[in-house]
């Protein structure tokens, strides 16, 4: 469906066909062999994959040939339980650096950064997001640095319970650090540098990269109104789509577009009920197949992550296809006439009100939601009766939609944040 190249896909089908003990009998399974898939419209023959493929067969089924748990060269990495049990993979580091690398492309300003060596990265995201224990308020600088020259800073699971101890330690550190890049969950970096200004610690600018959650237009807002009151002009922040398993899946350029990352992977977007390649204009679940005959190969693996289908083409002239990031399926809520309306389009409608610092939506039943709101002093009583009316009109005339002002959400047992919340459907 994009422009990509079908022979890097038949050469890693054979690969993986071949090596991995999971394929082949996957493939078997459906009577199906490499010979078998002569064009790009073959392909939908192949039988998706998905997470519990790779639990159920891993360590031995997943490897292809010549690879183990020992090997040096793999770099493991886990899943942070959003959707449920953790996932444990491993792949070559030079291969998910690689896959790294096309993908900055699009964005000059976050190349540049991530180009540089030695380079200097902050994380501030969920405690399982991280490959080091930095919930433990005990932890030095030292306990959290990767080798990579990563520094991961500070946090609890539960974000908003954060002590301001610890968070004065993070502001420290990334002021001792000088980072050259931010890599963070957007969720978390705007509650870190809404602490910073009421404490009065202003940290170091550099290019922002927003991932392990969806970018909001409210914490877009809140950094950039941080970074925009210290004066800093080059302004430069990113959605990243990324995964424990393939590494880095799309990247927004300096034109505000999010970019497939095609140069790196063979991707599709399908329909959810058809698994039918969706049109421009139309919202599919991203399927992704490796090319670079890793150690984990992954063949039209369904990632569970939504994206609407938006160009071909974009007015920063880089080459690879235009999507918008719409959320989980996990996240998606479910109306009454089974209209389903995915995170991205509530936090669209929701936008990024002055006096709101945070808030999340649940969905209790089909037609009874409750909007959790965190406030700031910027808020007068009865402004937020605007937001209740756009938010009723997008979820239907016949829902009941009721908010709150509270002084704390909860965060998951996965220690990332939910803007929106079904609490309708079975988890």
């Amino acid at each position: 469906m994009f422009n990509q190249d079908f022979d890097d896909f038949i050469q890693e089908l054979e690969y993986a066909y071949e090596n991995v003990p999971f394929y082949a009998k996957h493939l078997k399974k459906s009577a199906i062999t490499p010979e078998d898939i002569a064009d790009e419209a073959d392909i939908g023959k192949i039988p998706t994959t998905q997470k519990r493929d790779y639990r159920k067969n891993f360590p031995v089924g997943t490897f292809a040939r010549g690879y183990n748990l020992k090997d040096t060269s793999l770099v493991r990495s886990q899943s942070s339980g959003t959707s449920g049990e953790r996932l444990i993979t491993y792949e070559v580091g030079m291969l998910l650096s690689s896959r790294a690398m096309d993908c900055v492309e699009v964005n000059p300003a976050i190349e540049a950064a991530f180009s540089r060596s030695p380079r200097k990265i902050c994380r501030y995201a969920p405690p399982n997001c991280s490959d080091v224990e930095c919930a433990n308020p005990n932890s030095q600088m030292s306990d959290r640095m990767l080798s990579d020259g990563t520094l991961v800073l500070p946090v609890y699971h539960d974000l908003l319970t954060t002590p301001e101890s610890m968070v004065r330690r993070a502001l420290d550190e990334i002021c001792d650090y000088q980072p050259d890049l931010y890599y963070v969950d957007s969720t978390h970096f705007a509650f870190l540098l809404r602490q910073a200004k009421a404490l009065g610690i202003t940290i170091p600018y550099a290019p922002i990269i927003c991932t392990y959650s969806v970018l909001t237009p409210l914490n877009r807002a809140q950094i950039r109104g941080y970074f925009d009151a210290i004066g800093d002009d080059d302004f430069c922040i990113a959605e990243l789509v990324s995964s424990s398993e393939m590494g880095w899946v799309a990247l927004e350029c300096q034109s505000g577009n999010l970019h497939l990352n095609t140069d790196a992977f063979y991707m599709e977007l399908l329909n959810s009920d058809t698994l039918a390649p969706v049109a421009v204009g139309q919202t599919g679940e991203l399927c992704i197949s490796s090319i670079d005959n890793g150690a984990v190969p992954h063949l039209r693996y369904l990632t569970g992550d939504e994206f609407e289908y938006v160009s071909a083409e974009c007015d920063c002239g880089y080459h690879t296809p235009v999507v918008r990031m719409q959320g989980r399926m996990s996240d998606t809520v479910v109306l009454k006439d089974q209209t389903r309306l995915s995170a991205a389009q509530i936090c669209r409608r929701i936008g990024a009100p002055t006096w709101l610092d945070m808030y999340q939506l649940s969905q209790e039943t089909d037609e009874r939601f409750m909007l959790l709101l965190m406030v700031n002093s910027s808020f007068q009583s009865g402004v937020e009766q605007v937001l209740l009316d756009t938010l009723s009109e997008l979820l239907g005339g016949d829902i009941t939609l009721q908010s709150q002002i509270v002084p704390y959400i909860s965060t998951e047992r996965s220690g990332k944040f939910h803007v929106v919340k079904n609490l309708s459907q079975p988890q």
